[in-house]
């Protein structure tokens, strides 16, 4: 019989899998102890919302399963790696499968680059002669090892250094966990994530409360405006059932607000499934929670609860913050012009509240309107928002 104590140890399971979708014990040996201790649990969690888990030797991923021939995702971090970082990473997976024990960066620099240039292969080239590219494929190498792929066996970071500016030397020393990278490359999974089978009508309908789920638990916010008349009224009369649904997968709460659904989860999570904690103690985490504010409050109010700002509107916006709250800023966004606006874009843009068109307008979430009145503070020895 499962205690309260077992819930949330696979409530908390299935949300750490949520932010870090393929975990090893070398990655992080508590979250993948909790995933294997409660693995039952976590696998019902998990096919309640269309996703599976699979766990090939000591690795497990999450994979998220295509519905109605999409993948509900997360707003792209900021950071997130490039095109040609990704393409290096896919390069280096590939090596890897011909490595039998420990490797050094070295060696993979080489096989990188036979493999570029071999005949048939419509890659990019790779250089290892041109700094730059040794760079980004010792990146593409620390995207391996954040995934568990490659595990550093060395720890002299001259090594790395010399390898990266100059070329000599071995680089690094790796060793490729090979359960990590099966579950990494596994060809069904590249398969439904390169070519979902697209969805008819039939299905569209029947995978209703899965799409509607991932939605919730992903970005975390579902707006009525953003579905189909007829699923808009669905959920409306279902959003009882569906806050059951996460409040058990979870152990958070679902609002029911009059524009959509929020899923709010406890203060006790150790990493929240969709973005890093915000905001933090940064200039760049306050002046958007100050812009998203202001911008709710001078912008014109849509019937679905979203405000949209003309690009003048946004000027005047950033204008007045800077001219007004500029004590809360540091010296960039003081001092070099468009700083401000850029960090608010970003920031807000990443975490799901703002869509910037081309025309530099702006349309807010409805859910950014629970950061209304933000008050920040300064302690003595640090800045803090509230």
């Amino acid at each position: 019989m499962s205690t309260t104590a077992d819930v949330r140890e696979a409530q908390r399971a299935f949300l750490g899998l949520l932010a870090r979708p393929l975990v090893t014990p070398a990655t992080d040996a508590h979250l993948h102890r909790q995933v294997v201790q409660r693995q039952q649990t976590v696998t019902d969690y998990a096919q309640r919302a269309g996703y599976r888990l699979q766990r090939v030797g000591h690795a497990v991923r999450l994979i998220r399963v295509p519905i109605g021939g999409e993948v509900t995702a997360p707003p792209r971090p900021a950071d997130a790696p490039d095109r040609r970082l990704l393409s290096l990473a896919c390069r280096l997976a590939a090596c890897c499968e011909e490595i039998s024990g420990a490797v050094t960066l070295q060696r993979l620099s080489d096989m990188v680059r036979d493999l570029s240039a071999a005949p048939g292969v419509h890659l990019s080239g790779y250089d290892p002669d041109d700094r730059v590219q040794r760079v980004q494929l010792r990146d593409a190498a620390g995207i391996l090892a954040h995934w568990g792929v490659l595990r550093r066996r060395t720890s002299d970071e001259k090594l790395l250094d010399e390898w990266t500016e100059s070329g000599a030397g071995p680089g690094a020393g790796y060793e490729v966990d090979r359960d990590a990278l099966l579950l990494m490359t596994s060809p069904d999974v590249l398969g439904l994530a390169l070519a979902p089978e697209p969805a008819d009508e039939e299905e569209q309908a029947t995978t209703r409360t899965l799409r509607h789920l991932r939605a919730l638990l992903e970005t975390p916010h579902l707006a009525y405006a953003d579905l189909p008349p007829d699923e808009a009224d669905a959920l409306r009369q279902s959003r009882g059932q569906r806050a059951g649904d996460l409040a058990q997968m979870t152990g958070g709460t679902c609002e029911a607000r009059a524009e959509g659904l929020l899923l709010v989860l406890t203060d006790d999570e150790q990493t929240p499934p969709t973005v890093a904690e915000w905001p933090r103690p940064r200039a760049a985490d306050w002046v958007a929670l100050l812009a998203a504010d202001q911008a709710g409050r001078d912008g014109t109010r849509l019937p679905d609860g979203r405000v949209h700002l003309t690009n003048a509107d946004v000027d005047m916006v950033i204008g007045y913050l800077t001219d007004d709250r500029g004590a809360y800023m540091n010296k960039v966004q003081k001092t070099v012009p468009g700083a401000v606006r850029r960090d608010a874009e970003t920031r807000l843009t990443e975490l799901g509240l703002l869509t910037v068109a081309a025309d530099g307008s702006w349309t807010l979430a409805a859910v950014a309107g629970r950061y209304r009145d933000p008050t920040i503070t300064f302690t003595d020895t640090a800045e803090r928002a509230r």
